[in-house]
């Protein structure tokens, strides 16, 4: 009995005096999980505003050209837009054209046709270049002369 006293702790600090190797990973896996729930907001949040950019973008040039006036001459064309870079004016290509550079996003493929009467068939899509997708559906519209 004596033997197991003298191996017995006599202040309870000492029993206590450094973390154990299940403490530690336990301690590790908490702050990895931690981690990995902030990081995957942050991305969350990311690809929710590029999202939105891209969907702000692709309804700001369909109702630039569903604005326009009616032209008899209107030819189909499309147009490359949305760049990160502001020194890059928006060009226009031939219909279905590629858009040079890398630094375009999207392109608004405008499709014009005759529609009943007098009238012309307007339709926009938006496709977006990283991987040659619709954004959204096609709007089409009817322009008739005033």
């Amino acid at each position: 009995m004596r033997r197991l006293l003298a191996l017995w702790p006599r202040d309870r600090r000492q029993s206590q005096a450094g973390a154990t190797l299940i403490e530690l990973l336990v301690s590790v896996m908490i702050m990895g999980m931690a981690l990995t729930l902030i990081i995957g907001t942050f991305s969350t949040g990311l690809l929710q505003a590029t999202l939105a950019k891209r969907n702000t973008a692709a309804t700001a040039v369909i109702e630039y050209e569903l604005e326009q006036g009616y032209d008899a001459s209107a030819q189909s064309y499309s147009d490359c837009f949305a760049t990160e870079d502001a020194s890059v004016a928006p060009t226009r290509a031939a219909f279905q054209g590629n858009c040079s550079g890398g630094s375009f996003r999207l392109r608004a493929d405008v499709q014009v046709g005759p529609g009943p009467g007098t009238t012309q068939l307007l339709s926009v899509a938006v496709i977006s270049l990283s991987n040659s997708a619709q954004v959204g559906s096609a709007v089409q519209v009817i322009k008739g002369a005033r």
